[in-house]
């Protein structure tokens, strides 16, 4: 089997580019307004901070009235974690296109067509097979994961619609949360996968997703 491959610089149509950097501004979106959510916009620590702040000046509010008035201090931060939401739930639609339109392109059985082959694939390539296959299997991953939170989502925004009783929005916002943290975790290994096939097997792969050329036939 040719290790050509197993590199991650292949030629990728305009409208998958383009994809790949609008889901990653709307991802990296998404976690930012749930950071801000958990730290500086926290109804907990910034209604504190309220009741301390006005009891300095002789101003005596209830912990309710301060945490209201914490929330309404973020909502115009969570409007934007909807807004981006349904930013995602969009890409995921035109990513679905691109896959019929450009099938050679979808990475959906690549990772199974892999591990079938990897008795084939000579020794000295096998960690290049392994670590291209482990990416392959870490996007499947990261579909299933962005489906379970586009429902999930759904579900939280159209609560009253549906008429979901308290348990189970409390269930289904927890589950939504922990799932989050899969983004966190798929970015940041992303991110070093990136740097450091960029430094060692593909220099040249970051700029490769944004003129979409293959040159991987110069890097054997």
């Amino acid at each position: 089997m040719s290790v050509n491959q197993y590199h991650f610089k292949k030629k990728r149509s305009l409208s998958l580019r383009i994809w790949h950097w609008l889901n990653a501004l709307v991802i990296l979106g998404l976690l930012g307004t749930v950071l801000l959510r958990k730290t500086f916009l926290s109804w907990r620590t910034n209604s504190a901070l309220i009741q301390s702040e006005l009891q300095e000046t002789g101003v005596h509010i209830s912990a309710d009235l301060a945490k209201s008035i914490a929330v309404h201090l973020r909502d115009p931060m969570w409007d934007w974690h909807y807004v981006l939401g349904f930013c995602l739930i969009g890409l995921m639609v035109f990513r679905v296109i691109i896959g019929f339109t450009a099938a050679a392109q979808s990475p959906s059985l690549e990772f199974f067509r892999l591990a079938s082959q990897f008795s084939k694939t000579p020794a000295k390539d096998r960690f290049k097979a392994i670590h291209y296959g482990f990416a392959k299997l870490s996007y499947g991953i990261f579909y299933l994961i962005v489906f379970i939170m586009m429902i999930t989502g759904l579900a939280l925004y159209f609560k009253s619609d549906l008429g979901l009783a308290k348990n189970w929005i409390d269930s289904i916002k927890e589950f939504h949360e922990l799932m989050m943290w899969f983004f966190v975790i798929f970015s940041v290994s992303h991110l070093l996968g990136v740097i450091i096939t960029e430094n060692r097997e593909a220099p040249g792969l970051v700029s490769s997703m944004i003129h979409g050329k293959d040159d991987s036939k110069n890097h054997n």
